[in-house]
């Protein structure tokens, strides 16, 4: 996404509809349909709404605006297209769109709720691992086997400072009654199993998912625009431990938005994460039923990704080369 794609969408969500409609004229035909594809249909109105007080700004980049506005709303070319020298052009990257309608790849957060990426965020050690084991009753050693499987091998953090993260469509689109099904099909889907074509691309696509939805608006209350925040929050799981954002008071925070920051912070914030969670669950540690605990951990859906014989696979090597280091199990 370019800056000044990034400057539209902030003038949108801030509802300073002059700048939008400035830096929505600086964009070529593709990055405009992306663009206004990528907005809440309650703030593409509003957009539409102030289009004859902002036209003087931008005289004939309006009807730009307007033709990709109406591409975006019916999924139609308009006829005619916008009446300028390069209107075939912009004919043909609609054309091009509406056959392939790919979203706007979002790099940050465009609402300015989430911290600064930490890349100097502590990780977990030994004695991290052991306290939690001790605290849950459980070996070391399967503690760290979730761990593993959770992360993908991975630490709490991607390279780039950033929690790791999944971003699950379907429980955006329970969070949202289904709402974004049609105009953002790439952020809501009715299922896992829909959903699931829509994570490639790792860590960067995960979060671009993330802050397309933290974009998108609630009905207004008392003259208020509130944001997606909770609802995007709420939809993914965090750091090394994949907590589910809708299991933070479990978790032990008292509301989604302090949750999330924590995950910011120190995988030992994310290790607490998820001790809170698995205290219902330490018996099943114990035992080594995997099923059990995945089923509890994970859900319903645990065994169509084999999560349960992972985390066992996972616990049979690492026990094995700690004690083979002489490590407590």
């Amino acid at each position: 996404m370019s800056p000044t794609c990034e400057n539209a969408i902030k003038a949108v969500l801030r509802q300073d509809w002059p700048n939008a409609f400035l830096n929505l004229n600086g964009l070529d035909m593709f990055e405009l349909l992306r663009a206004i594809a990528a907005l809440d249909p309650a703030d593409r109105d509003d957009l539409w709404a102030q289009r004859a007080a902002s036209g003087g700004l931008i005289g004939a980049g309006m009807s730009r605006i307007e033709f990709a506005w109406n591409v975006v709303q019916s999924r139609k070319l308009p006829v005619p297209a916008p009446g300028d020298s390069t209107a075939a052009g912009q004919a043909a990257d609609a054309r091009n769109w509406i056959g392939n309608p790919t979203p706007l790849f979002f790099e940050r957060d465009l609402t300015g709720r989430l911290p600064m990426a930490n890349g100097a965020a502590p990780r977990l050690t030994e004695a991290d691992f052991v306290a939690a084991a001790g605290t849950l009753g459980v070996e070391v050693s399967a503690v760290m086997a979730v761990a593993q499987v959770e992360a993908g091998g991975r630490n709490g953090f991607a390279a780039d400072g950033r929690p790791i993260i999944r971003y699950e469509l379907h429980i955006f689109h329970g969070k949202t009654f289904g709402v974004y099904d049609r105009t953002h099909p790439h952020l809501s889907q009715p299922s896992l199993a829909a959903g699931n074509p829509f994570h490639v691309g790792g860590q960067p696509n995960e979060w671009s998912m993330m802050y397309g939805a933290m974009i998108l608006r609630e009905p207004a209350l008392m003259g208020m625009v509130p944001r997606r925040i909770r609802q995007a929050y709420w939809s993914a799981s965090w750091g090394m431990f994949q907590v589910m954002g809708f299991n933070y008071a479990v978790a032990g925070w008292p509301d989604v938005v302090a949750f999330v920051p924590a995950m910011f912070v120190s995988e030992g914030n994310q290790l607490k994460a998820f001790v809170g969670i698995a205290s219902g669950l330490a018996d099943a540690l114990r035992r080594k039923d995997w099923a059990t605990f995945a089923s509890g951990y994970n859900g319903a859906g645990f065994a169509a990704n084999n999560y349960d014989s992972k985390i066992g696979a996972a616990y049979t090597r690492i026990r094995a080369d700690r004690v083979s280091r002489g490590l407590a199990p």
